[in-house]
């Protein structure tokens, strides 16, 4: 019995632990791409508020600082960053402590507000050069980060990562 008890509260923090970790290639944390607006809120809940851009095109918001584009009812793009949250600060939001953009991970790799080098292991690509823009992606998604300096002559341990953008493109 105590065993049993001890093998479900592993599984449980394991399960927990590991839940954050994104795979770009399939979605954001078991919403697929092309996933409907309703599969997407019935796998990540409710989220704290949504945006409509136009007929078609819609953003959810998670926590202070993700955000995932809807369009034409299918899930298409996740921003993940600062981007949002400053729009929070001055409304009354109830916000999903579930999606704290700090606490995701790539291939188990903390990658936001991480240094440039960091960013790269995390997504196991190449990013070139550091700079404050990088454009790459894989097969099926385009990834766009955006890197923040805190040094003018561009050194690269300055550079970290404060926003990134994965566009579906098939």
């Amino acid at each position: 019995m105590k065993t049993s008890f001890f093998l479900l509260l592993f599984v449980a923090l394991f399960s927990s632990a590991t839940e954050l970790n994104i795979d770009i290639d399939k979605g954001f944390l078991g919403a697929k791409w092309l996933s409907s607006k309703d599969k997407v809120i019935e796998v990540l809940g409710e989220p704290n508020g949504s945006f409509r851009i136009n007929k078609h095109r819609e953003f959810l918001f998670y926590g202070k600082n993700i955000g995932l584009l809807i369009s034409r009812n299918q899930l298409r793009e996740i921003v993940i960053g600062q981007i949002f949250s400053h729009h929070y600060y001055d409304m009354p939001v109830i916000i999903n402590n579930k999606f704290n953009a700090s606490e995701l991970t790539i291939n188990n790799e903390i990658f936001i507000e991480q240094p440039f080098k960091q960013v790269e292991k995390a997504l196991n690509i190449s990013l070139g050069n550091p700079g404050y823009n990088v454009i790459t992606g894989t097969d099926d998604v385009t990834i766009k980060l955006s890197f923040s300096g805190t040094n003018f002559n561009g050194i690269e341990s300055s550079f970290k990562l404060n926003e990134m953008r994965v566009t579906y493109q098939l």
